[in-house]
């Protein structure tokens, strides 16, 4: 008997040796080399950097904003490239290791960057508008600034985009000089096509309530084990073998996996504690691929200079006062992620309360205010604590709603702009009678205030929203705020490219005066009035490149510079007693790395 025994522990012990030097051999960790850091200016309208590598493996273009940066792969300088006029989120490589394809132009769409010449061109100038025949016939037309995810085919001949549509989804293919076109309707919604290496074109579909890879696109779904949800871009190794996917682990951001080019069972390359996707692939089989980093925590600091200080210690942004100066309304969540944008805007973003005076930065809110299954973002007060206004994408609205400060509630919709709107964040002017908010005009799109009624008392509005038309003033207005007099309002407004002011105005849109202009990349910073309504606080770039806040008497006078701590921030807000200014600390980079599956 003890012979039978010992010959099956031997057993054991030799297979599980075996099973060791398999799990070592097949499990040795893939090369993993860090490239370049993209920095993002801003956590509010922006996404993360795009980035790619380019087909002989020598180069990386990746996005910061508007701004394309081109350099080698193993370090160097950047190559000077002419900035965009919008944010640039996607870009491909053309086959000639030279070409760049991305978008970033607010009119034509799609431009070309030439690393070696330095110079930006549109795509397919003479060819605004594209026309094809679909399978059936039937004509179709498109104007290039509606397609979206260009990819170039390995050959460089052509490209193929995606155009959306009432009935559908359109994948179109392109010659690279514009001349000739086809376009295909597909019936589920497609995204991010992407060439294999022998020429077919494969896309990201939604077959069966789940986003899988298709090849050709939009038909044959092609599965995995693990049978999970593929997001984001997606590449091919250069034999075609190996499909490189983003899918989502059990903490709800994304990991990189390998996956056979006709399905079975994956093999999960990375596992960082936020997302890491997007993979381009060099023709030695180089794998480029990027790692979000997103942090947003509410701090205040002395409205006189002094050092920070974190209230959260959670993700966290726009903070507001309660009338009382002891709280602190914050949006909160775990947005940002993939998996979460790609469902925008039915993201993890809820609004809440935090205290404003703690011996140690808060775990969690002190209370829930609202937490739909969609967007909700930025509360504020009415003067007298009875009400709490705030932003919602809930029930397919864009829009603001008011829900009583205390108990539970309902929550009422008091504006009716609607999806796409990009309402912001709402103000209660000093008398209690008026509520101010930014959002995309009716007319011309562009974002503009509105004002509404509202009884502050029975929260009962008085009317519709009615645009303020300032005729004076030809710029994007991306927020708002009441000085004390409850007859003047001032905004930061976008003037272009790097170009913001600070400007007052009237609620009717009279008086339009420009109090200053500031050179900044940064988007929808946010606002703050002291509450004597002599200074506003506000973000600029400081002399050490990081944006801080700075305090402007609003009557002539040069900024002072409050924070000085190496740290951006974003949305600052002034206590009521004058004496502390609340503001969100932020860092959202993308860190890109190659892999050597």
């Amino acid at each position: 008997m003890r012979a039978a025994w010992l010959a099956v522990l031997v057993l054991i012990a030799t297979v599980a040796i075996g099973l060791s030097v398999r799990r070592s051999s097949d499990g040795e960790p893939p090369h993993l080399t860090w490239v370049a850091i993209a920095h993002q200016y801003g956590p509010v309208g922006y996404r993360d950097p795009a980035a790619a590598i380019s087909p002989d493996g020598r180069w990386v273009a990746y996005s910061e904003g508007r701004f394309l940066r081109v350099r080698p792969t193993g370090g160097g300088p950047v190559v000077d490239v002419p900035a965009g006029d919008a944010q640039i989120r996607h870009l491909a490589w053309r086959p000639d290791n030279r070409t760049i394809l991305a978008n970033g132009d607010s009119q034509r769409g799609w431009v070309l960057y030439d690393r070696v010449d330095g110079t930006r061109q549109p795509l397919w100038r003479d060819h605004p508008e594209l026309s094809a025949r679909d399978g059936s016939g039937a004509s179709d037309t498109v104007r290039v600034a509606a397609l979206r995810q260009l990819a170039w085919s390995p050959d460089g001949r052509s490209i193929a985009g995606i155009a959306d549509g009432r009935d559908g989804s359109r994948l179109w293919i392109v010659s690279t000089d514009g001349t000739s076109a086809k376009a295909e309707r597909i019936s589920a919604p497609i995204s991010f096509p992407a060439w294999t290496p022998h020429g077919d074109l494969a896309c990201l579909a939604a077959i069966d309530g789940r986003s899988r890879v298709t090849i050709p696109c939009g038909r044959t779904p092609i599965r995995f084990d693990p049978d999970l949800e593929v997001l984001g871009p997606i590449a091919f190794s250069p034999d075609a073998a190996t499909i490189y996917v983003g899918m989502p682990n059990t903490g709800g951001t994304l990991d990189l996996w390998a996956a056979p080019g006709t399905g079975g069972r994956a093999r999960r390359l990375t596992a960082f504690s936020r997302d890491s996707y997007a993979p381009t692939v060099a023709a030695d089989g180089t794998v480029l691929f990027k790692t979000q980093s997103y942090r947003t925590v509410v701090a205040t600091a002395p409205a006189d200079a002094g050092p920070v200080r974190s209230l959260a210690a959670f993700q966290s942004e726009t903070p507001s006062w309660d009338p009382s100066g002891r709280w602190l309304g914050i949006t909160y969540g775990t947005w940002r992620r993939v998996a979460d944008d790609a469902k925008y805007p039915d993201i993890a973003q809820d609004v809440g309360i935090i205290s404003a005076d703690v011996g140690e930065p808060a775990t969690a809110p002190a209370r829930v205010v609202h937490n739909s299954n969609s967007e909700d973002q930025s509360l504020c007060w009415s003067p007298n604590g009875k009400w709490i206004a705030f932003h919602s994408h809930k029930e397919q609205s864009d829009d603001i709603w008011l829900r009583p400060a205390e108990g539970d509630g309902t929550a009422r919709r008091i504006s009716t702009l609607g999806r796409g709107a990009e309402t912001g964040w709402p103000r209660w002017s000093p008398d209690g009678n008026w509520l101010l908010f930014d959002g995309a005009s009716r007319t011309t799109k562009k974002s503009v205030l509105y004002i509404v009624a509202v009884d502050q008392d029975t929260g009962e509005a008085r009317g519709a929203p009615t645009e303020i038309d300032i005729p004076s003033l030809d710029a994007e207005i991306s927020h708002g705020e009441w000085l004390p007099d409850s007859q003047q309002i001032v905004a930061v407004v976008k003037e272009g490219p790097g170009r913001h002011a600070i400007v007052i105005t009237s609620p009717t849109g009279a008086d339009l005066r420009v109090v200053r202009q500031i050179a900044s990349e940064h988007d929808a910073p946010g606002l703050g009035v002291s509450p004597s309504g002599r200074e506003v606080a506000f973000i600029a770039p400081a002399s050490d490149g990081l944006f801080q806040v700075f305090r402007l008497p609003l009557d002539g006078g040069e900024p002072r510079q409050v924070t000085t701590d190496p740290s951006n921030k974003t949305q600052p807000a002034w206590s009521p007693d004058g004496r502390r200014l609340a503001f969100t600390v932020w860092n959202y980079d993308a860190q890109l790395w190659t892999i050597r599956p």
